[in-house]
C-alpha cells in the first residue's frame, strides 16, 4: 500500500479494485478505492472524458480515496467496458451508469465529470434524481452548434492511428490537442500502447467518433434546468467553453455555483489550476457532508 505525506503525518492509500459489472445490456468495467469506509461520509463517482478510460483520472480518484468511496467506470466503449454497436449517446450511457450505482450500492452520492463525462453526468442528475445527492462539472458544454459538432468530428477523424516514438506523440499532445509537456506525459501511457517503440491508441477510434457523433449537437438546457442536485460548475480560466455559456448555465440550474479555476485550461484537474479545483471540490464534499448529516 503506497502512502504520502501530508501535513507532517503519513496517508496510506490503498489500490484501487478493478470490477465487472452487467448493466444495460453490456458488462462494465471500472475502478473502486474502498476509501476510509465512513458511512456518514460521500461515495464519489468520477466520469472521464471522450478520449480517456477511468485509469486517466486515478489522480483524482486517489486524493478523493482518503475520505471517500471512489469509484471510476470505463464509460461505454472505452477502457474494459464492452463496445456494442449503438448506444453511445448521452442519455443511454447515464443509464449505464445509474444501473452500475444500484448494483454497487453507491449511496449518498456525488458525481464528478469532465469534459464528456460531464455531459453524462448532468443527464444522470436530471433523469435520476434520486441516485445524485451532489454534481461536480468540467468543460461540459451543454451547448454544441452544428458548425462546431462538425468541427469536433472531424478532428477524431485526423487523429494520427500511431506515433513512431514517444517525442512525436508529445509533439502531438502538444501542439495538436493543447497541453503541457507534464500534462501529455502523464495522459500518453493511459491513452496508448507501445509496442517495439511504436505508440498506438488504447482506444477504438471509430468508437470514440460515434461518441461524438451521438452527442452533438445539443442544447441541453431543459436537461440543466431539471437537476435538483446542488451543483458546482470549475470552470478554466482558458477554458474553450465561453464565458457566455458558464454564465447560462449558472442560470439554469437551480441550485449551483460557479468558480473559476486561474490558470486552468479545459481540465482543471491536473496541471495548472488543480490545487484550487481539488480544494474546491473538497469544500464542496464537506459541505454536502454537513448539509446531509445535519451537523454544524
Amino acid at each position: 500500500m503506497p502512502t504520502c505525506h501530508r501535513e507532517g503525518y503519513d496517508v496510506k492509500i490503498a489500490e484501487a479494485v478493478r470490477k465487472h459489472m452487467p448493466v444495460n445490456g453490456i458488462s462494465m468495467s471500472c475502478l473502486e478505492w474502498a476509501g476510509p469506509g465512513d458511512p456518514a461520509r460521500c461515495s464519489v463517482l468520477l466520469l472521464h472524458g471522450v478520449l480517456q478510460n477511468a485509469d486517466g483520472m486515478t489522480a483524482l480518484a486517489r486524493h478523493l480515496s482518503n475520505h471517500h468511496r471512489v469509484v471510476v467506470p470505463d464509460l461505454r466503449g472505452r477502457g474494459e467496458t464492452d463496445q456494442p454497436e449503438d448506444g453511445y449517446d448521452p442519455s443511454t450511457m447515464s443509464r449505464d451508469v445509474a444501473e452500475l450505482i444500484g448494483s454497487l450500492g453507491l449511496e449518498r452520492l456525488v458525481v464528478i465529470g469532465r469534459n464528456h463525462g460531464g455531459v453524462v453526468g448532468y443527464h444522470l442528475a436530471a433523469d435520476s434524481p434520486n441516485l445524485v445527492r451532489g454534481l461536480i462539472l468540467s468543460d461540459a458544454n451543454p451547448d454544441v452548434g452544428p458548425e462546431r459538432a462538425a468541427r469536433r468530428l472531424a478532428s477524431v477523424g485526423e487523429l494520427p492511428r500511431s506515433f513512431p516514438d514517444l517525442d512525436t506523440a508529445i509533439r502531438y499532445y502538444q501542439e495538436r490537442l493543447g497541453v503541457s509537456e507534464e500534462r501529455a506525459r502523464h495522459d500518453i501511457p493511459h491513452d496508448l500502447l507501445e509496442s517495439g517503440g511504436v505508440y498506438t491508441w488504447r482506444h477504438n477510434l471509430d468508437v470514440i467518433a460515434r461518441i461524438e457523433q451521438a452527442s452533438a449537437p445539443r442544447t441541453d438546457w431543459d436537461v440543466l434546468a431539471r437537476i435538483l442536485a446542488p451543483t458546482l460548475l470549475l470552470r478554466g480560466q482558458w477554458s474553450r467553453i465561453p464565458k457566455a455559456t458558464a454564465e447560462q448555465a449558472r442560470r439554469t440550474i437551480p441550485r449551483v455555483e460557479l468558480q473559476m479555476i486561474f490558470g486552468a485550461g479545459h481540465d482543471v484537474f491536473l496541471g495548472n489550476g488543480a490545487e484550487q479545483a481539488l480544494g474546491a471540490i473538497d469544500m464542496f464534499l464537506m459541505r454536502l457532508n454537513r448539509l446531509e448529516t445535519g451537523s454544524r
